[in-house]
């Protein structure tokens, strides 16, 4: 009995839509990924890795292990049914690959069979990192403004970078030091140096540190400025790290701000990197207090070093001080005390031998250890004598011996400043954080540095 047309063209049609859903369902197969859990792993430690098949059942999943090549293996593996976020069902294949080596992972297709239908789903790339304990912490940089491709800058143009650093749980200390002959200053420091940050898992993400503004002056090479920070690893140790750049930029010569009425190179060695202020600054607003008074504030420091301790001449300063208006400055280390250590020393020493020639072993002992407290203390007080100090007059301070530098540092005039270094017109000073250069002619120095008894 022949079947009808109708019968015919609904069996047609019924052939046809289950070709079509098992093309359909091809499709979607060939688009899917065994993908990890997480974003990277470690080796030795199992991985979990996903491949979710939405509406098929598991009873008519199979699936095969593929080669590793003896890079890595699966301790598990398992197949469950599951219900997604928006009711649908299907099958989830779940492998636990463990990696024997680290480096960057692109495993072999992962073949899958439903029904009689027969997949390809390849590995999603992973990167396996070694055991957190053995991995040493990283410092590192990035450029947000002012440097070029060929990591070349221009000088006197401002560079922004921000300071990461990663495979670490918890900073301890962070510090940084100003570099020579340019401008330096920290825009932000991020929550990661704060004491109450603390990471308690391995993680590969980079963590912002500080963000810092750095104008060179000079052309040529330059280094990156000196960065550290000290962080605990995962091995719980401690570790210092610090900025590496062992190429530095290259600083070339500024293109817009040359000044034709600067010297040339040959005459002076850093006027080429900067523009001139287009007006003298008022006299008045220079340094204050006047110069004279900043010789008598001198002249007392300088007394009160040659004093003894219990006379007036520290009040003294300290009232003319208040008078000008100022602060308080530091005291100044009196040079008899000294003096008086170093007799306190040669003592010691004088009986320790007397108590060594006569087999007094208590006495001799007792003597040395007070040889040695002695000796240690006038040290330490005999060079805070040597170490120049001077009165600043007030005003700016230039990161290079140059006038026409720019500079956005003050000090206001009566303070104590170190002096580091000297030139013939030219002193190069440190008060608090705040170094540079200034005509020898602003800093009045005191001059008592030989131990000279005030009576």
């Amino acid at each position: 009995m022949e079947k009808s047309g109708k019968d015919i063209n609904f069996g047609f049609f019924k052939r046809l839509l289950s070709a079509f859903c098992a093309f359909f369902s091809a499709l979607c197969v060939c688009a899917l990924e065994v993908v990890p859990k997480a974003d990277h792993a470690i080796s030795g430690t199992p991985t979990v890795f996903e491949l979710e098949l939405s509406d098929v059942q598991p009873s008519i999943v199979e699936f095969f292990y593929p080669d590793f090549n003896g890079k890595a293996g699966i301790t598990r593996a398992s197949k469950t049914a599951f219900i997604g976020e928006n009711g649908e069902s299907g099958t989830k294949i779940e492998l636990y690959v463990v990696f024997y080596e680290d480096g960057y992972f692109q495993l072999p297709n992962l073949q899958v069979k439903i029904e009689d239908l027969h997949y390809s789903v390849p590995f999603a790339p992973l990167q396996v990192f070694k055991n957190p304990e053995k991995i040493q912490p990283e410092l590192f940089c990035e450029f947000d403004s002012g440097v070029q491709g060929d990591f070349s800058a221009e000088a006197g143009k401002p560079i922004v970078f921000t300071v990461f650093a990663r495979y670490f749980l918890q900073t301890v200390a962070f510090s940084f030091e100003i570099p020579e002959n340019a401008l330096f200053r920290e825009l932000e420091r991020f929550d990661a140096v704060s004491e109450n940050h603390e990471r308690r898992e391995f993680s590969t993400e980079k963590v912002p540190i500080a963000r810092f503004e750095w104008v060179p002056l000079l052309e040529g090479s330059a280094h990156l400025p000196a960065v550290k920070l000290e962080v605990i690893t995962y091995s719980g140790s401690r570790a210092e790290l610090s900025l590496e750049n062992a190429d530095g930029l290259q600083i070339l010569p500024p293109k817009n701000n040359v000044n034709p009425e600067i010297k040339p190179e040959s005459e002076s060695l850093f006027a080429y990197a900067f523009t001139p202020a287009a007006e003298e600054a008022d006299e008045s607003d220079i340094a204050e207090p006047v110069s004279a008074e900043i010789r008598v504030l001198s002249r007392l420091r300088d007394k009160e070093r040659r004093s003894f301790p219990f006379s007036n001449t520290r009040t003294v300063r300290q009232q003319v001080e208040s008078a000008m208006g100022l602060m308080p400055g530091e005291n100044e280390p009196f040079v008899i005390v000294p003096v008086i250590l170093w007799i306190l020393t040669a003592i010691s020493l004088f009986f320790a031998i007397v108590f060594l020639r006569k087999k007094h072993s208590a006495k001799s002992f007792f003597s040395f250890v007070l040889l040695i407290c002695f000796c240690v203390l006038a040290s330490v007080f005999t060079a805070r004598q040597l170490v120049p100090y001077g009165v600043f007059t007030g005003g700016e301070i230039y990161p290079i011996p140059e006038e026409s530098a720019k500079t956005s540092f003050y000090i206001h005039g009566g303070n104590r400043v170190r002096i580091v270094e000297r030139t013939p017109n030219w002193i190069y000073i440190s008060f608090n954080s705040i170094e540079g250069w200034v005509p020898s002619q602003m800093v009045e120095p005191i001059k008592s540095t030989v131990f000279e008894i005030e009576k």
